[in-house]
Formats: structure tokens, sequence, C-alpha cells
């Protein structure tokens, strides 16, 4: 689908490019109005999932029906802190043909691509 250019979605990008690390999209809008741009929590989300489906940022599961939002949409992997519930992104390399190894199952037909969230504690929540 095409979308026409929205200033809103420009502001919500520029943004996240200064973020560190992946936040969900009430911590977008709590960020956002801290600084001084004033945009609405619906028009976050609204946003943010026009720019997953463009491709530009990546929504991520990561407890039940709660998600963050990656910066980038370049395939990589994450690891999810069960303890202190932040998401941090793997240095493992992504592999591509990672997918092909569940092409033999029956129920698959094609592909496209795969997502891996780790889930454990991290080595912060471990020294605490």
């Amino acid at each position: 689908m095409s979308y026409k250019h929205s200033k809103q979605r420009d502001m919500i990008l520029d943004y996240m490019q200064g973020m560190i690390g992946h936040a969900s999209a009430e911590q977008i809008y709590e960020g956002m109005n801290q600084k001084g741009l004033k945009i609405s929590l619906a028009t976050i989300y609204r946003n943010l999932g026009i720019l997953s489906e463009m491709h530009q940022v990546k929504k991520i599961p990561i407890d039940g029906d709660r998600f963050v939002y990656d910066k980038t949409s370049d395939p990589h992997y994450h690891f999810f802190c069960e303890k202190c519930h932040k998401l941090y992104d793997l240095e493992a390399p992504f592999d591509p043909e990672y997918h092909s190894k569940f092409t033999n199952d029956d129920v698959v037909g094609q592909i496209d691509s795969h997502e891996v969230v780790v889930k454990g504690v991290c080595k912060d929540c471990l020294e605490k």
C-alpha cells in the first residue's frame, strides 16, 4: 500500500533515530511530549503501524499483547529480559537461510523471513 507523506511520521522517525534501544508507543509518546513535540498517543499508534507496514521500523512482540518498536527494520535478533522487561539487540549475525530449516514441515508453503527473540535474565539483573 502507498502512503502520502506525513509530518507526524517524520517527527516520529526523527525522534526514534535519536533513541537508544527500543520503546513502546507510550514511551515514544511520553518522550516526544517531554521534548515539546506535541502529538497524540492515537497518532503515534496509527503512524507506528504505518511505519511498520512500510518497513521503516520494526514492531516486536515481547510479552503477550505488548509490543516495542525498533528504529531499524534491518533483520537482527533480540534478547528480552523477563525480569526488567528490556529488549536488547543481539550481536549474533542474522542468518537468512535459517528459515529454510522449516521448509520440510507439511504446513509451510513459503517462508519470507523469520524473527528470533531469546528470553531470559540479563547480566545486570543477575548481578542485582
